[in-house]
This record gives structure tokens, sequence and C-alpha cells, in this order.
């Protein structure tokens, strides 16, 4: 009885005894400085392809935006062209009217002689 209680109790310490911490070594910390070195390493590799992304959008929104300033642009100046041709033409046929208007008025008038006579 005196063996079996005496290995009873040996057993009960043997599972109550905790296990001993962890100890940090030079290994296992040279392994968590390399691990905090990618993950910083993959949050910047991360946050390179977001701005990659976003400056190919800001790049494909600007050659969106340019090629419809110069559609714009060139059907403004087409509209300019076409007005500056319009009023060219409509000077110029002013200009003609008023030669006519000029020369029927000049020719309605009666010439004045040269030789006219002085009343007093």
């Amino acid at each position: 009885m005196r063996q079996t209680s005496l290995l009873l109790m040996v057993a009960m310490l043997a599972c109550s005894r905790t296990a001993p911490a962890p100890r940090q070594s030079e290994a296992m910390e040279r392994s968590q400085r390399i691990l905090r070195a990618l993950d910083r390493l993959e949050a910047d590799l991360h946050n390179g392809e977001t701005e990659t992304f976003t400056y190919s959008e800001l790049v494909r929104r600007h050659t969106a935006a340019e090629q419809v300033a110069c559609k714009v642009t060139d059907e403004h100046v087409a509209e300019i062209h076409r007005l500056a041709a319009i009023q060219e033409e409509k000077m110029a046929r002013k200009r003609i009217d008023r030669l006519k208007k000029r020369k029927a008025v000049a020719m309605a008038r009666p010439r004045p002689s040269r030789h006219a006579v002085a009343s007093n």
C-alpha cells in the first residue's frame, strides 16, 4: 500500500508540475525580426500596388478627359470659322448694297452746273 500511495503521489506531482516558460533565444528573436520585416515589405508592396492602380486610373481618366476637351475645342473652332465666314459674307453684301445705293443716288441727282450764276 505504501508503494501504491508513493507511486500515486509521484504521479500527482508529475501531473501538477507546470511546463517551464519558453525561453527566448537569439534565433527566435531574429526570426521575429525577419517576420516583422516581411510583414512591412508585404504592406509596402500592397500599398505600391494600390498606388499603381490609382495612378493608372488617373492617367486613363485624364486621357479620356483630354480627348473630350480636344473634340469640344475642334467643334468650337469649326463653329467660329463658320460664323466668321457668314459674317464676312454679310459684310461683303452690305458693302455691295451700299455701293449700289450710292450709285443710284448719284445718278438720280442733277449735276450742278459749273457756271452757276449768283443772284443777289
